[in-house]
């Protein structure tokens, strides 16, 4: 760290002091009718159905995503459900807040459910109703208040500025940048036409070369899965290719856990039967054995690429069976329609090769409560070093050199 970064860092914490909401003296929105606040999501299914369809969102603010993740991941970390819903004053939902309250230390937290499996995290918020500052602070704090568990801060991470078009209404809150970007970018009607506007000559002429090192072994095709036999084939071999090279580097991952398999088996399974999976599963297959696999998510005709894998044997590697699949994946998304894509929040090599653009992320931490001020304090802190290590050319490298050596 250089010795002008921890006076940035101060000021910055200062600007967030200053613009931080005054708890004590409410300013209602005017055009807000009620806000529930529901720990039972059958409750709130009726507005988040008529949101989920009309507002902009990802695939991370679905049903189907988050109720599995509700059932399990959540369910392991004690999360309690805090599904905020808003209305107008004529009693039409208008905003849908997927939120769930934790417990750390003496503070209670209010955040997006989908923890660190949540790429994107937004509200549902109607394109035909304008929140202000006021509506959105009013919504907030009548949520908080209205909670059984009394949250004491907000704390709403990996938040995009904008999506497909239009502002985040919750970045009128103080933030700060979040510790990585979101890659991605557009996609286009012809595959030809998108594999040429985002690799090179030379990248394409390689992935041709991969694809024949690959087929001198065996057929090579690309499934997707359609059915439960192949929803448990693929997520066998992603358990067994992730946790193997996991062990390889040495590195702790969550996906040896009970609830990481339960999870991806509820969301692959939700919606399979008519064809439109929470989480869509695609395998590329070697001679009839899977040799990289890849789990996407679709919503509103984007496509987020959520997690992936691949074979680590020697030989299958240097042809890049992961590459190769997520290649075979975009071209069916041209041809299908699909408008936009991501890889997600983080940094990695296939990414740069795929996506032109590194969309901006924040983090907003919102303190209720004195104990919800306290926490902001050393969380923000935190925040911002991760981000800082994150971004940084030498401190990055070191910290996953480190993480590697256990």
């Amino acid at each position: 760290m250089t010795p002008e970064e921890p006076q940035a860092l101060a000021a910055q914490f200062a600007l967030m002091d200053a613009a931080r909401i005054d708890t004590k003296r409410p300013r209602a929105g005017r055009r807000l009718g009620r806000v529930d606040v529901h720990e039972s999501v059958k409750e709130a299914e009726e507005a988040w159905s008529l949101l989920e369809d009309s507002c902009p969102g990802t695939s991370y603010q679905t049903r189907g995503f988050l109720l599995p993740w509700l059932a399990t991941f959540g369910a392991a970390a004690g999360v309690t459900p805090m599904i905020v819903t808003a209305y107008n004053s004529k009693g039409a939902p208008v905003a849908l807040l997927p939120f769930g309250i934790v417990k750390s230390g003496p503070a209670r937290i209010a955040g997006f459910l989908g923890g660190a499996d949540s790429n994107a995290n937004m509200g549902l918020f109607s394109p035909d109703f304008s929140m202000g500052a006021a509506d959105l602070e009013s919504l907030l704090r009548a949520a908080a208040a209205k909670s059984r568990l009394k949250p004491d801060l907000f704390l709403l991470r990996n938040q995009p500025e904008s999506w497909q078009g239009r502002k985040n209404p919750l970045d009128i809150f103080p933030h700060q940048a979040s510790a990585s970007f979101c890659h991605g970018g557009e996609l286009a009607s012809d595959p030809q036409s998108f594999m040429r506007a985002h690799l090179s000559k030379d990248a394409l002429k390689k992935l041709r070369q991969k694809r024949a090192r690959l087929e001198g072994m065996g057929e090579v095709s690309h499934i997707v899965a359609s059915t439960p036999r192949d929803v448990a084939k693929i997520l066998d071999a992603f358990f067994a290719q992730k946790l193997e090279r996991f062990r390889q580097k040495n590195i702790a991952s969550n996906f040896s856990e009970p609830a990481s398999r339960s999870f991806l088996e509820r969301a692959c399974h939700q919606g399979l039967e008519r064809g439109a999976a929470a989480i869509e599963l695609h395998a590329l297959t070697l001679g009839g054995a899977i040799v990289a696999a890849y789990g996407a998510g679709l919503h509103r005709g984007h496509l987020h690429l959520m997690f992936n894998s691949f074979d680590p044997d020697r030989e299958i590697a240097k042809a890049s069976p992961g590459d190769l699949l997520a290649q075979m994946i975009l071209e069916r998304a041209c041809r299908n329609g699909l408008k936009s894509f991501d890889f997600g929040i983080g940094e990695a090599r296939y990414k740069d090769a795929w996506c032109d653009r590194a969309e901006p992320m924040f983090d907003s931490v919102l303190a209720i409560s004195a104990a919800g001020h306290a926490f902001r304090l050393a969380e923000s802190a935190r925040l911002n070093a991760k981000r800082w290590i994150k971004q940084s050319k030498w401190a990055w490298p070191l910290a996953q050199t480190l993480m590697r050596r256990g």
